[in-house]
């Protein structure tokens, strides 16, 4: 192998790769980027044998052949080359040369043919949607996923268009839920489990470009290209919860406010709550208000009332304040409503102009 190609095509190719190289002790090649040389480019792949990514660029081809490169090694170096310029890679023995300006580096590294074949899906039921929605639904649930492996098919994110419904992307830990759909209806896409670590990847890697991404998947793994990359993942194989028979079909309050006095009021009670995260909410229908409490033995305490308009009736409850936070970045709306079932009862909570997106969190007394 010996080519020629731009530093700053090199270093972006690496870097998405890194991202997705594995430690393993039993098989260290896992570490490494390979470099696969062909006419008149190169493509970079990496795997941590649940992810895999593929990543093709341009460069003068001088001979081609195959090479592996540690993948961390190879990345601080092209970082800490000059910009705009070219660099050149040569394979010697099981070893990469590279070489650009007055710099000529040797990289110890291991044979290609011990890197591990990345699967190949066939391509059939395609589907082609914008990235940045399909982005946007991954960020607007995950962090809902549980963190345990227990239940893998909860620790995944939940995708699903049946019958030319509307697309839909799910996460569930037991204790929440996010809810966000899409005008798209795909026929048959999914249902599918996308596994939460291959959630962080997918977003580190797309979140930022724009275009059309081509999807496909089978039972076992899922396939996105989009531009120059192609990332392949595992999926879960189960069965997610049927969670709409958890959603409350009736509600006894109703309590629309607004977004940023909400959010400025739960900051400000998350500097006063306890190990447990716990704030009170107590709705007041006779003035329209609802009352925010925290309290802290070693801080403090805090009241909050913020004005609010009520329909239904008045009551105490209490939440994990973190649970109610970390779905409110996802509503498009400038008033929210917080919809009541009662005491003991879970939360649903929506945009007043965003029907698309929906959270359910249940009470800490629950």
């Amino acid at each position: 192998m010996k080519i020629s190609l731009l530093r700053n095509d090199l270093k972006e190719a690496v870097g998405i790769c890194e991202k997705i190289t594995g430690k393993n002790l039993n098989l260290p090649i896992l570490g490494n980027i390979l470099l696969n040389c062909k006419n008149k480019t190169i493509k970079l792949s990496s795997t941590n044998l649940e992810i895999g990514v593929d990543v093709e660029i341009p460069s003068k081809t001088e001979k081609e052949g195959r090479a592996t490169a540690p993948a961390s090694i190879l990345n601080n170096l092209i970082s800490n080359m000059a910009k705009n310029e070219n660099i050149n890679l040569e394979s010697q023995n099981n070893d990469i040369l590279v070489s650009s300006g007055n710099n000529s580096i040797l990289i110890k590294s291991q044979p290609a043919d011990d890197f591990p074949t990345l699967p190949q899906i066939k391509e059939e039921n395609i589907f082609y949607i914008p990235i940045e929605d399909f982005i946007s639904g991954l960020k607007s649930v995950w962090y809902s996923c549980s963190l345990s492996n227990i239940k893998p098919e909860i620790s995944s994110v939940y995708l699903m268009s049946d019958k030319g419904t509307q697309l839909t992307f799910a996460a569930t830990d037991s204790f929440r839920l996010a809810e966000r759909k899409f005008n798209y209806f795909f026929q048959n896409f999914g249902p599918i489990l996308i596994p939460f670590k291959a959630i962080i990847e997918i977003i580190r890697i797309f979140d930022g470009r724009n275009g059309k991404a081509k999807i496909f998947f089978n039972k076992n793994q899922i396939n996105i290209e989009m531009d120059n990359i192609k990332l392949i993942s595992r999926l879960i194989d189960g069965i997610f919860p049927d969670y709409q028979q958890i959603i409350p079909k009736k509600f006894t309050t109703d309590v629309v406010v607004d977004k940023n006095s909400f959010v400025d009021s739960l900051k400000i009670s998350s500097v006063f709550s306890n190990k447990l995260n716990e704030v009170d909410f107590a709705i007041n229908p006779e003035d329209n208000t609802l009352t925010i409490k925290t309290s802290n033995n070693e801080v403090g305490d805090n009241t909050s009332n913020i004005p609010t308009k009520i329909t239904g009736e008045g009551f105490k409850i209490a939440f994990n304040y973190k649970y109610i936070f970390d779905c409110l970045a996802n509503i498009n709306s400038q008033e929210i409503i917080l919809r009541f079932s009662g005491e003991n009862k879970p939360l649903l909570i929506s945009g007043t102009q965003d029907n698309l997106f929906r959270y359910l969190v249940m009470p800490m007394s629950v």
